[in-house]
């Protein structure tokens, strides 16, 4: 008696066949690569992100450093034993030494300014402190400092920097100290009253045109800051303009942004 298989079992079992196992190759590669270019997408955007997180901060730290000095500018505490000065140091001003000159820079074309404001700072902490920290004695008065440090070989970006200065023994507290990295560049033009009105500008103009620094009455300050951090794709690459300083141009693929605020001093004479 013959006995036949059945059909189904005599048929061999049927695999993928070769062009089937491409197609299916070929699609898995384009969804990698769609996760792929997603995932980079993700990690420019996240980068990106972050840097120019970090530009808005050193641009606002930066002026809040130098407007906190700016807004102390010719204070003296009630019943203080010190003749008021001015809210504003002038070009030339006779103290310091080339080591630690407290004087106004005006810094030619595209260089930084330098700006130095000076009072008696306040109580804070219990203690009289400089731009840096250091401990101010009572009843003398201090000049803070605030100028741009160039790259060394330690510190490869430019930075806010400040030194202070003790108009009232002529010493140094702080000769040099970094604030923040990432600041190009510092202009500053200082507001003149020139109709006899203490309260109101009538022109603002570099401290080498300040012919009467009495009458200097407020001061507007401008940050160049950049991102730190290099971005990938670069930004394309543009001039900045800070008050009346010649242009600055960057081709170093970082973000950068230009940061100012106007000042009006309240303890001028």
């Amino acid at each position: 008696m013959n006995h036949k298989y059945p059909y189904h079992l005599s048929k061999r079992q049927a695999g993928l066949s070769l062009v089937e196992l491409m197609i299916g190759l070929t699609l898995g590669l384009i969804l990698l690569l769609g996760v792929i270019q997603v995932f980079i997408a993700s990690k420019q955007t996240f980068a990106t992100n972050d840097a120019m997180s970090k530009l808005q901060e050193n641009g606002r730290f930066g002026l809040e450093f130098i407007s906190q000095s700016a807004r102390l500018g010719g204070y003296l505490s009630p019943g203080a034993p010190l003749d008021r000065p001015l809210p504003i140091e002038k070009e030339g001003c006779g103290v310091g030494d080339s080591s630690n000159n407290p004087c106004a820079v005006n810094g030619s074309g595209s260089n930084s300014d330098v700006v130095s404001f000076t009072f008696e700072p306040p109580i804070i902490d219990g203690v009289k402190r400089d731009c840096a920290g250091a401990t101010v004695p009572d009843n003398n008065l201090v000049t803070n400092t605030y100028f741009i440090l160039e790259p060394d070989a330690n510190n490869p970006l430019p930075a806010l920097a400040c030194k202070s200065f003790n108009r009232t023994t002529a010493s140094v507290l702080t000769s040099q100290q970094r604030l923040i990295d990432g600041i190009d560049a510092l202009q500053v033009q200082y507001g003149v009253d020139t109709a006899g009105d203490s309260k109101s500008v009538n022109q603002f103009v570099s401290s080498d045109r300040v012919t009467n620094w009495t009458k200097v009455i407020a001061v507007r300050i401008a940050l160049l800051a950049n991102s730190v951090d290099v971005l990938n794709p670069a930004p394309p690459q543009r001039n900045f303009y800070l008050l009346d300083g010649a242009p600055l141009s960057f081709n170093d693929g970082r973000a950068r942004q230009v940061f100012t605020t106007t000042i009006q001093f309240k303890n001028n004479y």
